[in-house]
């Protein structure tokens, strides 16, 4: 059992693209078989791996950060594990299929990725999760560590028999100690998990999907408290999210796990969210903080659609994750939760964080970033790739119409389910949904880095007057004799009409029953003409009702007369009797 001097929380160099594109074209992962024993030790745990894998013929590396190796076979030819180095053992393939075997010993770690290990101060419990985003997986089982070579995984687990196992698939608990887990749908390596522990459960059931909550068993009692608001907004999410991309959940179970010492907001992982435990709240709080909470709930089950069912290929694209997860996150929020106001946090909360970021010389693009390096890579995960991407895909979505934008969606995520895809195929779907004049939006605002600025253009000369063409372009006339094009207006099309507010100026404003809406392209097949300088005509002809309001009248004092007449005919006849 050779001792090896690297330490995994401490890699030492990154994966590059060009190394990624060329594994990818060499091998398919068909299959991991993974056994881990947590039981035997309270610092290191088993490890062993079974890799099914199809490749040509040629070089290529195994992903591998273990504290000891005990051996490491391929096709039950034993391999040099002293040919590992830098995380990396070097395979030399044959054409066809091949298992690869690896059984090694791992160290639990207290830095918040790998299989981190923590003990509850509050009663000395253990509790485990497993984090493997972004180059964590290989400190936790053997791996072809990037996100484009997916494969289905079984997990087998030995724990101490008071500890409850979950994971990326349902898990079942034949004997104490002991537990199975299904096989998953392919998955990348950068989102499998596994926690384990003493940990509080809280199960439901909704539409056919097992859910379930998890704390340690020292905030037990808050967690049954939030657990209603928790488990409500996790069906609600469902709902609408089945709804917009009309694509059912395809992971089995969906386990929400509040862990300790979490050193993100959350992570994805399908079946098994792991959430940052203060998130569970054991005092009260503003309603400012809840509505973080719950867009953070709806931000990562949108991964499980965006980023789980259809991942980047690489990390130039992660904004295929982290914007639409944003995006949709608050846009479903806001839309069927008692949070409806959750656009109004987002605008002064996360909105800033990207406004703040484009400021700064490390701006990037929103899509298409060319990151070369997986470690790199992780300097992108910011205010852009989150908060702008996120107003980016707002405005696009009213550019080109809810249906449009959403069918576009529908068939990406269609077409590359359980498989990889770049924004290029994003692009490609939403053209096939009709999005016309696209190229332009994306160039200006997706693969363009940095805010947009204003400028004085004094050769411009000096602004006369605008005109409106039936399109909605707005042109400015300057004393030079120059003509320029400045906006253009969309025609707005709201679900209520009714919820409207008018304010001055025969305009209006959107209010909380307004519904959704879409900005249209005026004069266009669907859409009629704007017409400049002229105002709403009233629906009412005034003279025609002027003289109708007359007739009444009229009629009314005729009438009058009439009952009058009649009372005093009644009144005489009355008198002559008596």
């Amino acid at each position: 059992m050779p001792e090896l001097s690297e330490s995994p929380s401490q890699p030492v160099r990154g994966l590059q693209r060009s190394e990624a594109t060329a594994r990818a074209d060499l091998l398919v992962v068909d299959s991991y078989d993974v056994t881990l024993d947590l039981a035997s030790s309270e610092e290191t745990f088993g490890s062993l791996t079974r890799i099914g894998l199809t490749s040509h013929a040629g070089n290529t590396f195994l992903d591998l950060k273990p504290a000891s190796v005990r051996s490491i076979t391929l096709d039950d030819r034993e391999l040099d594990v002293d040919q590992l180095r830098d995380g990396r053992l070097p395979l030399e393939l044959t054409a066809g299929r091949h298992e690869l075997v690896v059984d090694a010993v791992m160290r639990f770690r207290n830095d918040g990725e790998g299989l981190h290990r923590s003990v509850d101060p509050a009663d000395g419990r253990h509790y485990v999760y497993g984090m493997s985003f972004m180059d964590a997986a290989p400190s936790i089982f053997a791996c072809f560590d990037q996100p484009d070579l997916k494969a289905p995984y079984t997990f087998h687990v030995r724990a101490p028999q008071d500890w409850v196992v979950v994971g990326n698939a349902p898990a079942s608990n034949p004997e104490p100690g002991v537990w199975e887990l299904e096989p998953t749908q392919p998955l990348s390596t950068y989102f499998v998990t596994l926690v384990a522990g003493p940990y509080h459960l809280v199960r439901d059931e909704h539409d056919g999907i097992p859910l379930g909550l998890s704390a340690r068993q020292s905030i037990a009692a808050d967690l049954e408290r939030d657990a209603d608001e928790l488990l409500t907004m996790t069906k609600q999410c469902f709902d609408e999210f089945h709804r917009l991309f009309d694509i059912r959940y395809p992971f089995g179970d969906y386990h929400q796990a509040f862990v300790p010492e979490f050193n993100a907001g959350a992570m994805e992982n399908p079946g098994c969210v792991t959430f940052r435990d203060p998130l569970v709240f054991t005092s009260k709080v503003t309603r400012g903080v809840r509505i973080q909470r719950a867009t953070t709930v709806a931000h990562e089950m949108a991964h499980q659609w965006f980023g789980n069912i259809t991942t980047p290929r690489w990390w130039d694209d992660l904004w295929l994750n982290e914007s639409f997860a944003e995006y949709m996150g608050v846009r479903v929020t806001a839309a069927v939760t008692e949070y409806d106001d959750a656009w109004v946090q987002n605008s002064f909360a996360r909105r800033q964080w990207g406004l703040v970021a484009d400021q700064r010389p490390s701006t990037h693009s929103v899509a298409g970033n060319g990151e070369e390096d997986a470690l790199a890579a992780l300097q992108n995960f910011d205010g852009i790739s989150y908060a702008k991407g996120s107003s980016i895909l707002k405005q696009l979505a009213a550019r080109l119409g809810d249906e449009v934008f959403l069918e576009g969606v529908r068939d990406h995520l269609t077409r590359h389910r359980f498989g990889n895809a770049t924004m290029h195929d994003l692009f490609a779907s939403w053209t096939r949904a009709g999005a016309g004049g696209f190229d332009s939006f994306s160039r200006e605002w997706l693969v363009t880095a940095g805010p947009d600025r204003l400028a004085l253009d004094r050769a411009a000369g000096e602004l006369v007057r605008t005109e409106i063409t039936e399109d909605g372009t707005l042109f400015g006339v300057f004393d030079n004799g120059m003509r320029r094009a400045l906006y253009d207006i969309p025609v707005a099309v709201v679900a209520n009409p009714n919820g409207l507010v008018e304010v001055k100026g025969n305009a209006y404003r959107l209010s909380g029953e307004t519904g959704s809406f879409s900005a249209l392209q005026a004069n266009s097949s669907t859409v009629g003409s704007i017409n400049a300088g002229a105002l709403e005509g009233s629906n009412v002809d005034i003279a025609q009702e002027m003289t109708d309001l007359i007739k009444a009248q009229r009629a009314f004092s005729t009438n009058a007369k009439v009952i009058t007449t009649v009372d005093d005919m009644m009144d005489e006849t009355t008198r002559l009797k008596r």
